[in-house]
């Protein structure tokens, strides 16, 4: 399998609580954390990038194709596979769009040791399921048959794949869940 094409998913539809307000459109300095994703992406030399969730009104903002999540409201799986099923490489990565560290090299990472596994995810002190690239024809079938089982949780789906973890600086997975962890001092315990 080439890595020379990818596509990267930006999960922007979730609901924020935490946030007070949009996570995928909140700047920091003066940039939505969705967009720093896609410039990320883009960066990594994706050549397609989607944005999975929300309202396309919310999406005319920021940079990518809109895909309405054909699960809203089921969790982060659900936008793993509408992802999947929307994008037209078989090497797709699937990043939260609260990650606004997030670095090129770190996409260009998944991608690269993608060959070797059905999926790689992104590995700090844990592993980080919103950071992660699939294989879509070796992976979409199985996330869909443990959906269909009324599996939402993204990590005990991939229990049946081979999965590569690829080590990551935590910064670049560091989740803004509210406006308070922009001041934190880098700790990521309570995410």
């Amino acid at each position: 399998m080439s890595s020379a094409n990818f596509t990267v998913a930006v999960l922007i539809g979730g609901d924020s609580s935490r946030m007070g307000s949009d996570k995928a459109t909140f700047e920091i300095e003066g940039i939505a954390m969705a967009q720093r994703v896609s410039e990320a992406a883009a960066k990594a030399g994706a050549n397609e990038i989607l944005l999975i969730g929300g309202t396309q009104a919310k999406a005319k903002k920021l940079s990518g194709t809109w895909k309405k999540d054909l699960y809203p409201g089921e969790g982060p799986l659900g936008g793993v596979i509408t992802a999947l099923k929307a994008a037209s490489n078989d090497s797709v990565v699937v990043l939260s769009c609260d990650m606004p560290f997030i670095t090129d090299s770190v996409i260009s990472s998944l991608v690269k040791a993608l060959p070797e596994a059905q999926a790689t995810v992104g590995r700090t002190d844990r592993l980080n399921w919103l950071c992660a690239a699939w294989s879509k024809e070796e992976c979409l079938r199985s996330l869909e048959s443990v959906w269909k089982r009324n599996e939402r949780a993204v990590h005990r789906a991939a229990v049946l794949l081979d999965v590569a973890e690829v080590p990551v600086p935590a910064v670049a997975v560091r989740n803004i869940n509210s406006p308070a962890d922009l001041s934190a001092d880098g700790d990521t315990s309570n995410i």
